[in-house]
């Protein structure tokens, strides 16, 4: 990929001695613009196939899968925005997490998802520990009433801290972290459902499995 750069007069200062001097800094575009492009791309895709398939007109099966030509032929219609096989994936590829998988001729997301859709992997026994990271204000709730799937169509749990972390720093900048006694809570009937993305899917967690490590 080609990145141009530019120079930019953002004056800044650096000593040497006892001077200070102005400068220049040169900004580097091209890479920044073409993240954002993915990312605006991406969060539109979620917007589909995790909460509104039916804004762009398509219908995912019980399974959240959708033909893959489908999709993007309607998300064009629909976006105005050029996607394609090979920039959807670019965007998984790119991803910090695996949000999407494309299996054979489909696409699906592999959570997140505000409308009800099955797990296609069966449930398997989970490790020990889990984690979930989340608001104080909401940390405050589920002392009291555990972990609730809310408007998703299951509770998220992260494999690792700092999983975890980076996905309560989305709503709070010092997040408050969860453990779950995963295991144990599995051993009392709840089922755990693993994701090729680290993240394990269940119905609820009752706040006896919960125990903060990090706030």
């Amino acid at each position: 990929m080609y990145i141009s750069v530019r120079p930019k007069c953002r004056r800044f200062l650096f000593w040497s001695g006892n001077l200070a001097y102005n400068k220049c800094s040169l900004v580097t575009i091209g890479e920044d613009k073409m993240d954002q492009r993915l990312t605006r791309l991406s969060k539109r895709l979620s917007f589909v196939l995790r909460h509104h398939p039916d804004k762009i007109g398509i219908q995912l099966d019980p399974y959240g899968r959708v033909d893959l030509e489908l999709l993007i032929k309607k998300f064009n219609q629909h976006f105005g925005t050029p996607i394609s096989k090979s920039i959807i994936q670019e965007i998984i590829k790119d991803s910090d997490k695996q949000r999407y998988a494309i299996e054979g001729n489909t696409i699906r997301a592999l959570y997140g998802h505000s409308i009800p859709v099955k797990p296609l992997t069966p449930p398997e026994t989970p490790p020990e520990k889990l984690y979930h990271g989340t608001t104080h204000a909401a940390a405050k709730l589920i002392l009291d009433e555990g972990l609730k799937k809310m408007d998703r169509d299951f509770v998220h749990l992260s494999a690792n801290l700092q999983m975890a972390n980076q996905v309560g720093r989305r709503r709070d900048p010092h997040p408050v972290i969860f453990e779950v006694a995963a295991r144990n809570a599995a051993a009392s009937g709840l089922l755990f459902y693993p994701t090729k993305s680290g993240v394990w899917l269940v119905d609820h967690v009752p706040a006896k499995f919960l125990k903060i490590i990090h706030e």
